[in-house]
Order: structure tokens, then C-alpha cells, then sequence
């Protein structure tokens, strides 16, 4: 199994925005988890 050092939940601008900053912190294992086909959208309501 695949092991990561943070998982951000949400590919909506928030969890880009977070993954955006860990990267700039060194962390490079970084999974996103969306339920859409692309990130970057609004929450559906």
C-alpha cells in the first residue's frame, strides 16, 4: 500500500490552495481526493 505524507480531501480552491502550500513546504507525497473528473470546482449543492 501506497503511503503518503498528507491527504487533502477536496479539490475545490481551499484544498488546491492547501496542497499548493505544502508543496511549497518540502512535502512532495501529496494525494488529493475529489469526487469530480476535474479539481478547482465549487461545492455542489
Amino acid at each position: 500500500m501506497e503511503q503518503f505524507d498528507i491527504v487533502v480531501i477536496g479539490g475545490g480552491p481551499a484544498g488546491l490552495g492547501a496542497t499548493i502550500e505544502a508543496k511549497k513546504q518540502g512535502i512532495t507525497k501529496i494525494l488529493v481526493i475529489e469526487r469530480d473528473i476535474e479539481p478547482g470546482g465549487i461545492l455542489q449543492q
